[in-house]
């Protein structure tokens, strides 16, 4: 993960007091993780910023402290897929998978929401990874978390049709609203799915003749999320 031009990481302040704030991480212990978090940085970032760039190469290990981070895959027409998120506790596996392999993989990450990074110098995250079992159990499980997300976004592509991976996510995005209104554009939704806007449009336009939805400018009203909770099941 490195710094872009035009990419402004606006706060950044050495970790005093993060070991008392990493309380997940308490399986970690020993006197280089100790000296890995002196010498690491904490980075604040707004949402939007972008923190991957395609090709880029990474100098940082980076744990995601608090907030979302989203890495997606992004074509030269322009369309784009969501591949999974890193969220608070979560190692960044893109950066990871750099670090380990030296290579420059073509994917980007961006901050969903307001996020602060802990951001490690390579030579402690490899005398970690020697010496820590405790910090190689936790590069492990957050590996497991996103290798079970690029799982299961293979399965619904392959075996799903568009219009049920649609449905299954207004369905997952309106429960996370208390009036279940979905505050985003077609060209997001598009992205998520890694399609096109036209594409979304006509769909939701479907649905909304249906009477599942109510479409609004930048918005999406679910009506009846008993009727879409049978759609996604069936």
């Amino acid at each position: 993960m490195r710094e872009t031009e035009g990419c402004a990481f606006p706060n950044r302040n050495k970790p005093a007091t993060l070991q008392c704030e990493l309380t997940g991480f308490a399986a970690i212990d020993g006197e280089v993780w100790r000296e890995a978090l002196s010498v690491s940085e904490v980075i604040s970032c707004p949402a939007g910023t972008k923190l991957v760039e395609c090709g880029s190469s990474a100098d940082k290990f980076v744990i995601v402290l608090q907030g979302v981070v989203k890495v997606y895959e992004a074509c030269e027409n322009g369309r784009e897929i969501s591949l999974y998120r890193v969220c608070s506790g979560q190692v960044c596996v893109l950066t990871l998978t750099r670090l380990l392999l030296r290579s420059n993989q073509c994917a980007q990450a961006v901050a969903e929401q307001d996020v602060r990074l802990l951001a490690m110098p390579p030579e402690y995250f490899e005398r970690l990874l020697a010496e820590s079992k405790g910090f190689r159990s936790y590069l492990m499980t957050s590996m497991a978390h996103c290798i079970t997300d690029v799982v299961q976004l293979t399965a619904q592509v392959s075996f799903r049709h568009l219009d049920l991976r649609l449905v299954q996510l207004i369905r997952k995005l309106s429960t996370q609203e208390p009036d279940s209104r979905i505050r985003c554009t077609h060209q997001t939704i598009a992205n998520e799915l890694g399609t096109t806007r036209e594409v979304v449009s006509r769909l939701l336009k479907e649905l909304e003749r249906s009477g599942h939805i109510k479409l609004s400018r930048g918005s999406i009203q679910v009506l009846d999320s008993e009727k879409l909770e049978d759609l996604c099941l069936g």
